[in-house]
């Protein structure tokens, strides 16, 4: 099977025009339709895209009508193509599941498990609305721990938006990240797959591979002072399963060259 894994889309049907600030980055920004659909037009035209994985921030504010835009971007470009989202904290719940979704609105978390031949995929949900570091509930933890219980039979792939190492960025991880990971020690894990920071990251925990994606319209980078330099920089990461296991994985990085602006994060 061969999966495709970006995240932070951060998409808008129409960006505030503005100068200031963080808006003003974004208005300076092209719309990430446009290495979305680059990517994925590149990929597919190297291989089958059996599973295409969006590990959240897929729009800016979380609007109903740009989750239904979105969708239907990325239909017109992969067809019926299974899809798997989890959330991210530039999401919004009850809007992408109306939007997204078309279902009724509802603020529970978006948690679900999809199975597959040889693994099972845990979407969980580490999202809250205008937390931008996440959190993880007690209920969460135990749906986590059922969902873990009840996956035993195949290895299973965890899906989060927030990176769970610490150490990884100076992004804050999720709080409760080493809970999440102590839970999936001892179990047969196959990958985990994260997002938030813009930056690629990959590396092992306990023997398990993990993966962070760079984001589908920026990246900021610390220049002292708390101020951040964004520029336009994109990209996706693949991954081939078969029986179970990790086969080969492939990591692209994109930079227009593009400085967006600084953004001076004390004001």
């Amino acid at each position: 099977m061969n999966i495709v894994h970006i995240s932070d889309i951060h998409f808008r049907k129409t960006y505030e025009q503005s100068s200031e600030g963080y808006k003003g980055m974004l208005a300076n920004m092209q719309s990430p339709l446009i290495p979305l659909t680059e990517c994925l037009e590149e990929i597919r035209n190297k291989q089958e895209i059996d599973l295409l994985i969006i590990s959240g921030d897929l729009t800016d504010d979380g609007e109903a009508e740009d989750y239904r835009f979105l969708k239907k971007a990325i239909r017109k470009i992969i067809g019926d193509t299974k899809v798997i989202v989890t959330l991210g904290n530039h999401d919004i719940k009850r809007q992408f599941r109306e939007g997204w979704l078309n279902e009724s609105p509802s603020d529970e978390p978006y948690n679900f498990i999809e199975t597959f031949e040889d693994f099972h995929v845990i979407s969980f949900d580490s999202a809250v609305y205008e937390n931008s570091n996440g959190h993880v509930s007690d209920n969460q933890l135990k749906w986590l721990d059922q969902a873990l219980e009840r996956t035993q039979d195949k290895p299973v792939m965890l899906v989060t938006h927030h990176h769970l190492i610490e150490q990884q960025s100076s992004i804050p991880s999720l709080p409760e990240g080493k809970q999440v990971l102590e839970r999936l020690q001892g179990n047969n894990t196959l990958c985990i797959l994260s997002g938030h920071t813009h930056h690629a990251y990959k590396t092992k925990v306990e023997n398990v591979p993990y993966f962070t994606v760079v984001g589908m319209s920026f990246v900021g980078e610390e220049i002292g002072e708390f101020r951040i330099q964004f520029e336009e920089k994109y990209g996706y990461n693949t991954y081939q399963i078969e029986n179970g296991q990790i086969k080969h994985t492939e990591h692209q990085i994109i930079s227009t060259g593009k400085q967006l602006k600084i953004v001076d994060m004390n004001q």
